[in-house]
Protein backbone atom coordinates (compact mmCIF):
# COMPACT_ATOMS: atom_id res chain seq x y z
CA UNK A 1 0.00 0.00 0.00
CA UNK A 2 2.93 2.59 0.86
CA UNK A 3 4.53 1.91 -2.00
CA UNK A 4 1.71 2.37 -4.67
CA UNK A 5 1.30 5.74 -2.61
CA UNK A 6 4.93 6.86 -2.88
CA UNK A 7 4.52 5.90 -6.80
CA UNK A 8 1.59 8.31 -7.07
CA UNK A 9 3.36 10.65 -4.58
CA UNK A 10 6.31 10.62 -7.30
CA UNK A 11 3.92 10.78 -10.12
CA UNK A 12 2.13 14.24 -8.73
CA UNK A 13 5.72 15.86 -8.25
CA UNK A 14 6.70 15.11 -11.34
CA UNK A 15 3.87 17.19 -12.51
CA UNK A 16 4.55 19.50 -10.44
CA UNK A 17 7.80 20.37 -11.75
CA UNK A 18 7.13 20.26 -15.49
CA UNK A 19 4.26 23.02 -14.25
CA UNK A 20 7.12 25.03 -12.67
CA UNK A 21 8.49 25.78 -15.86
CA UNK A 22 5.79 28.39 -15.96
CA UNK A 23 7.16 30.29 -12.97
CA UNK A 24 10.51 30.72 -14.90
CA UNK A 25 11.80 34.25 -15.87
CA UNK A 26 14.74 33.75 -17.53
CA UNK A 27 16.06 30.43 -19.95
CA UNK A 28 19.35 29.40 -20.20
CA UNK A 29 21.55 30.36 -23.00
CA UNK A 30 21.68 26.78 -24.26
CA UNK A 31 18.47 25.19 -23.98
CA UNK A 32 15.64 26.42 -26.39
CA UNK A 33 15.27 25.24 -29.76
CA UNK A 34 16.88 25.59 -32.38
CA UNK A 35 20.19 24.64 -30.76
CA UNK A 36 22.51 27.12 -30.23
CA UNK A 37 25.17 28.50 -27.35
CA UNK A 38 25.68 32.05 -26.49
CA UNK A 39 27.30 30.91 -23.47
CA UNK A 40 31.09 31.65 -24.61
CA UNK A 41 30.22 35.19 -25.48
CA UNK A 42 31.51 36.40 -22.53
CA UNK A 43 34.78 34.63 -21.36
CA UNK A 44 35.25 34.04 -17.22
CA UNK A 45 31.83 33.00 -16.52
CA UNK A 46 29.72 29.97 -14.72
CA UNK A 47 26.54 30.72 -15.95
CA UNK A 48 24.11 32.60 -18.75
CA UNK A 49 20.32 33.13 -19.03
CA UNK A 50 18.01 35.16 -21.41
CA UNK A 51 15.27 37.40 -19.48
CA UNK A 52 12.13 35.46 -20.85
CA UNK A 53 10.35 36.06 -23.50
CA UNK A 54 13.32 36.02 -25.45
CA UNK A 55 12.52 38.88 -27.92
CA UNK A 56 10.31 41.12 -25.33
CA UNK A 57 12.90 44.19 -25.91
CA UNK A 58 13.14 44.97 -22.07
CA UNK A 59 14.93 47.37 -20.64
CA UNK A 60 17.01 47.52 -17.41
CA UNK A 61 16.12 50.68 -16.22
CA UNK A 62 15.36 49.87 -12.79
CA UNK A 63 16.03 47.28 -10.40
CA UNK A 64 12.75 45.86 -10.27
CA UNK A 65 13.07 43.91 -13.99
CA UNK A 66 16.19 42.70 -13.04
CA UNK A 67 15.00 41.17 -9.52
CA UNK A 68 11.66 39.71 -10.62
CA UNK A 69 13.92 38.14 -13.60
CA UNK A 70 15.38 36.63 -10.52
CA UNK A 71 18.36 36.30 -12.45
CA UNK A 72 20.74 33.09 -11.22
CA UNK A 73 18.07 32.28 -8.44
CA UNK A 74 19.30 35.87 -7.04
CA UNK A 75 16.35 38.67 -6.27
CA UNK A 76 18.45 41.48 -4.16
CA UNK A 77 20.98 42.23 -7.12
CA UNK A 78 22.01 45.67 -6.87
CA UNK A 79 22.96 48.01 -9.68
CA UNK A 80 26.87 49.02 -10.40
CA UNK A 81 26.79 50.91 -13.30
CA UNK A 82 26.91 50.41 -16.68
CA UNK A 83 29.11 50.41 -20.24
CA UNK A 84 26.83 53.14 -21.92
CA UNK A 85 26.20 55.12 -25.41
CA UNK A 86 28.00 51.95 -26.93
CA UNK A 87 28.76 52.80 -30.51
CA UNK A 88 31.84 51.68 -32.89
CA UNK A 89 33.90 54.05 -31.42
CA UNK A 90 33.72 52.95 -27.77
CA UNK A 91 31.35 53.86 -25.08
CA UNK A 92 30.43 55.75 -21.65
CA UNK A 93 32.10 53.71 -18.51
CA UNK A 94 30.18 54.79 -15.55
CA UNK A 95 30.77 52.08 -13.40
CA UNK A 96 33.07 52.36 -10.88
CA UNK A 97 33.52 48.40 -10.35
CA UNK A 98 34.85 47.71 -13.81
CA UNK A 99 36.67 49.42 -16.63
CA UNK A 100 35.56 48.52 -19.99
CA UNK A 101 37.69 48.71 -23.25
CA UNK A 102 36.28 48.01 -27.08
CA UNK A 103 33.01 49.09 -28.31
CA UNK A 104 29.33 47.74 -29.25
CA UNK A 105 30.45 44.54 -30.99
CA UNK A 106 33.43 43.42 -28.69
CA UNK A 107 35.81 44.47 -26.22
CA UNK A 108 37.47 43.60 -22.33
CA UNK A 109 36.34 44.40 -18.98
CA UNK A 110 38.22 44.09 -15.72
CA UNK A 111 37.29 44.51 -12.47
CA UNK A 112 38.86 47.64 -10.67
CA UNK A 113 37.07 47.98 -7.44
CA UNK A 114 37.48 47.68 -4.01
CA UNK A 115 38.66 44.75 -1.77
CA UNK A 116 37.01 42.45 -0.82
CA UNK A 117 35.05 42.03 -3.73
CA UNK A 118 31.48 41.64 -4.15
CA UNK A 119 30.84 37.61 -3.71
CA UNK A 120 28.07 37.70 -6.91
CA UNK A 121 28.72 39.61 -9.96
CA UNK A 122 26.75 39.60 -13.37
CA UNK A 123 27.22 41.89 -17.08
CA UNK A 124 23.60 42.33 -18.46
CA UNK A 125 23.90 42.64 -22.17
CA UNK A 126 20.92 45.00 -23.79
CA UNK A 127 20.38 45.32 -27.37
CA UNK A 128 16.49 45.98 -28.94
CA UNK A 129 13.66 44.77 -31.31
CA UNK A 130 13.50 40.69 -31.15
CA UNK A 131 15.62 40.60 -28.35
CA UNK A 132 15.73 40.52 -24.86
CA UNK A 133 18.31 41.02 -21.85
CA UNK A 134 21.11 38.57 -21.44
CA UNK A 135 22.89 38.08 -18.52
CA UNK A 136 26.26 36.41 -17.24
CA UNK A 137 27.63 35.28 -14.16
CA UNK A 138 31.15 35.72 -13.61
CA UNK A 139 33.69 34.02 -12.23
CA UNK A 140 36.42 34.99 -9.99
CA UNK A 141 39.14 36.92 -10.53
CA UNK A 142 36.89 39.44 -12.27
CA UNK A 143 37.76 40.18 -16.05
CA UNK A 144 37.81 38.95 -19.42
CA UNK A 145 36.51 39.42 -22.67
CA UNK A 146 32.92 40.40 -24.18
CA UNK A 147 31.29 40.01 -27.93
CA UNK A 148 27.74 40.48 -29.10
CA UNK A 149 25.45 37.46 -28.05
CA UNK A 150 22.45 39.05 -29.86
CA UNK A 151 22.79 36.16 -32.54
CA UNK A 152 20.01 34.47 -34.91
CA UNK A 153 19.72 31.81 -33.37
CA UNK A 154 18.23 32.14 -30.68
CA UNK A 155 16.69 35.30 -31.08
CA UNK A 156 14.89 36.46 -33.93
CA UNK A 157 16.18 38.85 -35.31
CA UNK A 158 14.52 40.93 -38.26
CA UNK A 159 15.25 40.67 -42.23
CA UNK A 160 18.59 38.95 -43.06
CA UNK A 161 19.99 39.95 -39.54
CA UNK A 162 22.29 37.32 -38.14
CA UNK A 163 24.07 39.85 -35.69
CA UNK A 164 22.78 42.85 -33.32
CA UNK A 165 25.51 45.67 -32.15
CA UNK A 166 25.33 45.91 -27.98
CA UNK A 167 23.37 49.01 -27.07
CA UNK A 168 25.26 48.86 -23.44
CA UNK A 169 26.37 46.43 -20.43
CA UNK A 170 25.32 47.16 -17.14
CA UNK A 171 26.92 45.39 -13.59
CA UNK A 172 24.81 44.03 -11.07
CA UNK A 173 26.03 42.41 -8.02
CA UNK A 174 25.68 41.33 -4.37
CA UNK A 175 27.69 40.86 -1.41
CA UNK A 176 25.58 38.12 0.26
CA UNK A 177 26.68 36.57 3.57
CA UNK A 178 29.44 33.99 2.68
CA UNK A 179 27.10 31.51 2.39
CA UNK A 180 25.85 31.36 -1.04
CA UNK A 181 26.49 29.24 -4.26
CA UNK A 182 28.49 31.45 -5.91
CA UNK A 183 27.88 29.49 -9.28
CA UNK A 184 24.64 30.67 -9.72
CA UNK A 185 23.34 27.25 -9.36
CA UNK A 186 20.66 28.10 -6.56
CA UNK A 187 17.77 26.73 -6.70
CA UNK A 188 14.21 29.02 -7.66
CA UNK A 189 11.54 29.86 -4.66
CA UNK A 190 9.20 27.79 -6.68
CA UNK A 191 11.27 24.78 -6.88
CA UNK A 192 12.01 24.72 -2.90
CA UNK A 193 8.25 25.15 -2.64
CA UNK A 194 7.08 21.93 -5.08
CA UNK A 195 10.17 20.07 -3.11
CA UNK A 196 8.16 20.90 0.49
CA UNK A 197 5.30 20.07 -0.82
CA UNK A 198 6.38 16.52 -2.39
CA UNK A 199 7.78 15.80 0.68
CA UNK A 200 4.65 16.48 2.98
CA UNK A 201 2.74 14.24 0.81
CA UNK A 202 5.23 11.58 1.47
CA UNK A 203 5.34 12.54 5.52
CA UNK A 204 1.28 12.08 5.34
CA UNK A 205 1.30 9.13 3.08
CA UNK A 206 3.82 6.80 5.49
CA UNK A 207 1.50 8.26 8.71
CA UNK A 208 -1.42 6.94 7.21
CA UNK A 209 0.69 3.27 6.18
Amino acid sequence: MFRTNLGKVSVACSILFAAQGAFATTVSCTSISPAYDISSKVSNTSNCAILSPIDANQNDNNLTTINSGGFFGISNWVFGGKYDNMNSSGGTDTSALFNFTGNNVSGTYIYAGGSPAPQDVMLIFKDGDNTNLVGYLLKMPYGGTYSRPFTDPPFPLNGNSTVHDISHISVYYRNGDGSGDPTGDVPEPATLALIGLGLLGMGKLRRKG
